[in-house]
Order: structure tokens, then C-alpha cells, then sequence
């Protein structure tokens, strides 16, 4: 009874691997591992940034994330490091189930005390470098250098304000970094779309955990693609402004947005910018500006004449995108 019982955990064990394999083959999300990150600083276990990353990837729904033990014994089976995985020829030499690779180093930890005139103020800064690499063929898909600050204490203006600070401190720092990253990775290789386009809202192929409630975002049409002279390298495309939107609803895999302005026609395909923090200023600054111009010009434009005129051209200038 024993040999059948155990006969049968191994049958079951070889069925789920098979499984889990014929999963990812199906899938068309690129996998991903989140390498081993070193750092500049003795004291500073970077398994958080690890683990901060794989959250962050994890929410955008956009890849299928490689466990991390595996990962390892990948490597120790090529005997390597993850610093090693990719060689001069940007070959791998049997080293496959995953098609990028993110590693990089600490480079940027520390407190420094702030004076704010009545009072001081703590503030944590982290920078780290960061690769992502394609490791069918080698090529760095993202080379980035990620900084991060964040006041973490305050004390009177004669007290030290890093004072009995520990490494807890750049906990949000390491999430707000991996979020910044997986936006960066996400976007470099799939910028947010238009999914379906109505009369007045468009849906957005990604939902909650990566885009936000009331977040704004540009849509652009993307032109004829232009190369590098020298290379021939396809380095960009031209982009022509066709819309402002507003993200009203989330939901788990996809948003819907409500069309703030428009200048052109919208398809599905058409790219979504999301903006700097100072561009999303500015972007409701100018949405505010062309909502007031058109009250004043519905106002004005009851009777014809110049009022109405001027309130018009008003109109147009404010509500013109940019």
C-alpha cells in the first residue's frame, strides 16, 4: 500500500510540473526574474528591494514572474551569478523559461538632517542602478538609475533629526522605487492602449494596482517610425496629440476613462502617456481652464456680438491641446 501511495505522489508531482510548465508555455506574458541586487552598503539587505519589485511587476498583470528559487538553481546549474547570466556574445548556453532579467546595485543609502529654518527635518535617500536585460538576446532592454528621497523625521531646530533612525526608514523608499521601475519596464515594453474607444470614454488595458482613480493621461497617435542615421536602428516614432483623458473607473484588468478634450479621431492601439506629477498639474490646470471657458462662452454667446466673439476665441486657445 505504502509503494502505491508513493507511486502516486510521484505521478502527481510529475503532473503538476507538467502542468505549471504547459501553463507558462501557453501564456503570452514575457517571464520574468528579479535577480540577486547587490549593494554598496554592508548593513543593507536588498532581499526587500527582491521582494518590492516582484510586488510591484505582480500588479501590473503584465508578466508572469519566475520563482525565485528556481531562478537560483537555474543558475546554480550554469554555474553562475545573476551578474553572469549574460556573457560577451549576449548568448545564454542553455539557460531558457525566462525572457528578462532584472538585476542591478545599491548605490545611493542614506540620512540627512535638514534645516527648515524653526524646525530640522530627516531625510532618507536611496539610488540604485538597474538592468533589464532580454536574455534570449542579451540586450539591456532598460538601463535606469532610480532615486528616491522621503522626509522621514522632524525635531526642533537644535535637535538631530536622524537621530535613533533606523533601516526601517527606507521601507516606502524601496516600494516607491519598485513601483517606479515596473511603471518604467511596463511602459518600455507595453505602453498603456486604448482597448475600445466610444463617443465620450475610451477603456485602457490596464486597471487597478498600476493606474489611478482620477489619474490624467495624453493619447497619442503613433506616425511612421524613424531610424538612427548611423545604425538603422528604429529609434522612435512620430506622435501626434489626440486626446486628454480622465480615469474614472478602475476595475481589475482594464480602466475606463472619460475623453476630457480631443483634437482627432481615436482607435484602439493609440498610446496613453501617463504624465509626470508636474504634468498631471498642469494637465487639470489646463482641463479647469477650458471647463471655465466654456461656461463663460455658453454664457456670453446667448446673444450674438463681439462678447460672444471674444469669449470664443477664449474658448479655442483654452481648450486647444498642447
Amino acid at each position: 500500500m505504502n509503494n502505491i501511495i508513493t507511486g502516486m505522489k510521484v505521478v502527481l508531482g510529475m503532473c503538476l510540473a507538467l502542468s505549471s510548465t504547459w501553463a507558462l508555455a501557453q501564456s503570452s506574458k514575457p517571464i520574468v526574474a528579479v535577480g540577486t541586487f547587490e549593494s554598496s552598503f554592508n548593513n543593507y539587505d536588498t532581499r526587500n528591494i527582491q521582494t518590492a519589485i516582484e510586488t510591484a511587476l505582480s500588479k501590473t498583470q503584465k508578466f508572469s514572474l519566475m520563482e525565485r528559487g528556481r531562478l537560483d538553481q537555474l543558475l546554480a546549474e550554469q554555474g553562475m551569478g545573476a551578474d553572469g547570466l549574460v556573457n560577451g556574445s549576449g548568448q545564454m548556453g542553455g539557460f531558457d523559461g525566462v525572457d528578462y532579467l532584472i538585476y542591478g546595485r545599491v548605490t545611493q543609502l542614506g540620512l540627512e538632517a535638514k534645516n527648515l529654518f524653526i524646525m530640522s527635518a530627516c531625510e532618507a535617500v536611496l539610488g540604485i542602478d538597474i538592468r533589464v536585460v532580454d536574455v534570449t538576446t542579451g540586450e539591456i532592454r532598460l538601463s535606469e538609475t532610480l532615486q528616491q528621497d522621503d522626509q522621514v523625521n522632524t525635531a526642533d531646530a537644535e535637535s538631530d533629526p536622524c537621530r535613533g533612525i533606523g533601516i526601517s526608514a527606507f521601507d516606502n523608499l524601496t516600494a516607491s522605487t519598485a513601483r517606479d521601475l515596473a511603471e518604467k519596464l511596463t511602459q518600455n515594453l507595453f505602453p498603456v492602449k486604448l482597448a475600445k474607444v466610444s463617443s465620450e470614454e475610451v477603456y485602457l488595458n490596464y486597471g487597478e494596482g498600476f493606474l489611478n482613480n482620477g489619474e490624467v493621461l495624453k493619447v497619442v497617435s503613433l506616425g511612421e517610425g524613424f531610424e538612427d542615421p548611423d545604425t538603422g536602428e528604429i529609434i522612435g516614432a512620430e506622435e501626434e496629440l489626440r486626446a486628454v483623458i480622465k480615469v474614472t473607473k478602475l476595475r481589475p484588468k482594464f480602466s475606463i476613462a472619460k475623453i476630457v478634450l480631443q483634437s482627432g479621431s481615436l482607435s484602439p492601439g493609440d498610446v496613453a502617456n501617463r504624465l509626470s506629477k508636474k504634468a498631471q498639474k498642469s494637465a487639470d490646470k489646463m482641463i479647469k481652464s477650458c471647463k471655465s471657458a466654456i461656461q463663460k462662452m455658453e454664457k456670453s454667446c446667448k446673444k450674438e456680438g463681439s462678447k460672444c466673439d471674444k469669449a470664443s476665441e477664449k474658448k479655442t486657445a483654452a481648450c486647444t491641446l498642447k
